[in-house]
């Protein structure tokens, strides 16, 4: 038998719907009595009836007063729709074709030997500029020396390495792949911190190790290696500060970290305006689903997760449920507005108290408000501001052991002005102060409200 093409289901839908919104028809007062109940329980399913817009509420408005064929026609056409968007085994590839006998298969990963070096120089970081007292050179994070090798991470005993990783295949506004290279040529992560008093590149050793490369024909394809890379910064003792790039890339950031100290060692920190944690996706991998990825994989338990800032559409109440029944804890941006970032901040300390001692935190851009950061990749109104984050991210880095960070889902060609790169190294440069507050014992002021 043909198969029934899915517009032709939607077609189908639309009209069971159409004929709904017609004249009212006499029928019993529960509108689901007659169905079967296969029907009945398909019409009764809230992650269902969400997937068409529909709730159980708006359902029964829409039913009421229905013949009992009109609602089966309605029941049918919505089981065609579903039925027709899973995969059919002979109909839709599982995989994706790749080409195993091109001679450049992993070209855009293989590392340039060191013996191919023009410059002989001695291992560590080295710096790019020709003046003394030179303010602008070839733009670096923090305008630290660079590192390109794990030798001279070693060498120069680095506490805390800059790397971009320029992924761009966010289920959003795309440019995350530009962040990077924008945010070394922006103001923001040089100097003191008037607030935490202290200058962290006076107390910690910093480099730039420059952008991983990641496949742009195939995302899932390159995180293997920049897994592999984050988890060889980490081996050596170097924190990991990583910019992207969208947020695919907390899966290969966090799995390097539990690579580095073991399962069940790290707990993540994740600030953001959506869980990440969605089912349904068609691919395995993605922006929208990698904190799902990282519990399935047992890379995180439930318990280890903190969410923060959590709200809008990234936040229906079904997701929040599963997360929360799996030990995580969600912090929205609604606890921030109303109890205070103090509050809400040492609710994060004493949470992490229980858990790992290793801390990685990731932190989204969306979840700032977009009138301080409208290049993001998901923007979502009613963020935290600025004044919030800060003080937040500084006081999170001084009190616990923080083993990487990373800043993404920064778009900068959303934002003609400097607003947003400017904020998110303002992220960067409190959560460098933190560690460095942390590695000088310096006691951390706290907001009484």
């Amino acid at each position: 038998m043909a198969r029934t093409p899915l517009l032709a289901r939607c077609a189908a839908a639309a009209l069971a719907i159409a004929t709904l919104c017609g004249p009212a028809h006499a029928q019993a007062s529960d509108p689901l009595a007659t169905l079967s109940p296969e029907k009945k329980a398909f019409l009764s399913d809230p992650v269902m009836l969400t997937r068409f817009g529909l709730t159980a509420e708006k359902l029964q408005v829409a039913l009421a007063g229905r013949s009992a064929a009109d609602v089966d026609a309605y029941a049918t056409a919505l089981m065609a729709v579903v039925e027709d968007s899973k995969f059919k085994a002979g109909r839709d590839p599982s995989e994706i074709a790749l080409n195993p006998q091109a001679r450049g298969w992993n070209a855009g990963t293989t590392v340039r030997p060191k013996m191919f070096d023009k410059l002989k120089r001695d291992d560590g970081p080295f710096s790019l500029k020709r003046y003394q007292f030179q303010k602008g050179a070839i733009p670096t994070f923090a305008d630290a020396p660079v590192a390109i090798r794990k030798e001279d991470l070693v060498a120069g005993k680095v506490e805390v390495a800059f790397v971009g990783v320029p992924l761009d295949f966010s289920s959003g506004w795309r440019d995350a792949k530009h962040a990077p290279m924008a945010l070394r040529g922006m103001d923001g992560l040089v100097g003191a911190d008037a607030d935490g008093g202290i200058d962290p590149g006076l107390v910690l050793s910093i480099a730039d190790y420059g952008d991983l490369a990641p496949d742009y024909m195939a995302p899932d394809r390159g995180l293997d290696h920049i897994r592999a890379m984050i988890a060889e910064m980490a081996s050596v003792g170097t924190i990991p500060f990583i910019v992207g790039g969208d947020h695919t890339i907390m899966f290969p950031d966090v799995a390097a970290m539990v690579d580095t100290y073991g399962a069940g060692k790290v707990a993540l920190v994740q600030f953001d305006a959506h869980a990440d944690a969605d089912l349904n996706d068609a691919h395995m991998i993605s922006d929208t689903q990698t904190l799902t990825r990282l519990m399935e994989q047992n890379l995180l338990r439930g318990s280890d997760v903190t969410l923060v800032g959590l709200r809008g559409r990234g936040a229906d109440v079904a997701t929040q449920k599963r997360l929360t029944d799996s030990g995580v804890r969600i912090l929205s941006t609604a606890a921030v507005t109303e109890r205070g970032w103090q509050a809400v901040t040492n609710d994060i300390l004493s949470g992490l108290k229980k858990g790992p001692e290793n801390i990685f935190v990731s932190f989204d851009m969306s979840v700032l408000d977009p009138g301080d950061a409208p290049a993001s990749g998901r923007p979502v109104p009613g963020g935290i501001s600025m004044r919030e984050a800060i003080p937040m991210v500084r006081q999170l880095c001084a009190q616990t052991k923080v083993v990487g960070f990373d800043l993404l889902d920064a778009a900068p060609i959303l934002d003609p002005t400097y607003v947003s790169r400017m904020s998110a190294n303002y992220i960067l440069h409190a959560c460098l102060s933190g560690i460095a507050m942390r590695k000088t014992g310096m006691s951390v002021k706290t907001a009484k409200r």
